[in-house]
């Protein structure tokens, strides 16, 4: 017994008529006729009783019937099951990501990929980089976000992890509202020199750390820090007075009535955001949706021609 028995057998109980589901199927009637014997022959029973006017279902035939449409419902539904996976259109993925991340580059990541693939089961892990690279090497990720040291886009993550730079932005300074009114448009590090600066921390936001000290550095001076854990807290405390900070552009949406950001008067490298995934691992079908959508940006692709960007 085999599905395409099962299939001609309901079609054919559905028309009464082998004359009828021949040609529904678009078969003449000596091949379905012998496909019916051979199932009946293999089960050992009749299932139709033939007539003049047609065939009409046996005990047999009509306890067949529930089974297999059941049967068939079930290879359907894994057809189709199998299909949105190898599509990417289902399963799981597991993301890792800094926490700096949640509101300024991961949020569009999550609304376009929920939009296009809305069946995959999304997992998260919030860590610091290094735990996010870890994660990945270890395989409780699939992909890790991270904001990139500064001095290129593969700094610091190891040979055994590719990294794709999804996004790029500018630097600015975070100052209290009154002092910035008194700087002008665009700030000068070098007149910060004596601020204390609100760092995030380096365990958990690692290459924003980085930047800061090496935009302050490139300013002519060593900054004063006081560390701590979230870049929210370090735009609160910036408003509240206790100091300055120098963060990416993307800090103003988290900026209160009391900080505001300033571009920089002085050139300094980009903070770039990177995913993380292990090269010697195929990425399965649902990273491979995601790359994909964070890749269709305006920023270079650095995993190679598999996942490039669209022609626009």
């Amino acid at each position: 017994m085999d599905l395409r028995q099962l299939r001609y057998f309901l079609v054919v109980a559905q028309e009464r008529s082998v004359t009828r589901a021949a040609a529904r199927l678009h078969l003449t009637q000596p091949p379905l006729s012998a496909q019916l014997a051979r199932l009946e022959h293999e089960l050992g029973v009749a299932l139709f009783v033939r007539h003049r006017r047609g065939v009409d279902l046996t005990e047999a035939g009509r306890h067949l019937v529930e089974h297999a449409r059941r049967v068939l419902a079930d290879v359907d539904a894994a057809a189709e099951s199998v299909r949105r996976t190898g599509q990417g259109r289902s399963g799981q993925l597991a993301l890792a990501f800094v926490p700096a991340t949640a509101w300024s580059v991961l949020p569009p990541l999550l609304r376009r990929f929920h939009s296009a693939l809305p069946e995959v089961e999304l997992r998260f892990r919030e860590d610091g980089t290094d735990a996010v690279a870890e994660h990945v090497r270890a395989r409780r990720a699939d992909l890790g976000l991270v904001h990139l040291a500064p001095g290129g886009a593969a700094g610091g993550v190891g040979p055994d992890l590719d990294v794709a730079v999804v996004r790029r932005e500018p630097l600015v300074a975070v100052l209290p509202r009154d002092m910035a009114a008194d700087l002008g448009e665009r700030v000068d590090l070098a007149d910060l020199a004596e601020e204390a600066f609100v760092c995030p921390a380096r365990e958990l936001t690692g290459g924003l750390a980085g930047h800061l000290t090496g935009a302050c550095r490139l300013s002519g001076f060593e900054p004063t820090l006081r560390e701590v854990d979230l870049v929210q807290t370090v735009v609160a405390l910036v408003g509240a007075g206790v100091g300055v900070s120098v963060l990416p552009a993307s800090a103003e949406r988290v900026c209160g009535p009391d900080a505001v950001t300033r571009p920089l008067a002085r050139h300094v490298p980009v903070v770039e955001t990177g995913l993380l995934r292990r090269r010697a691992d195929p990425p399965s079908p649902p990273v491979q949706g995601f790359l994909r959508l964070a890749l269709d940006t305006p920023e270079p692709d650095v995993l190679g021609p598999a996942y490039a960007r669209r022609a626009r």
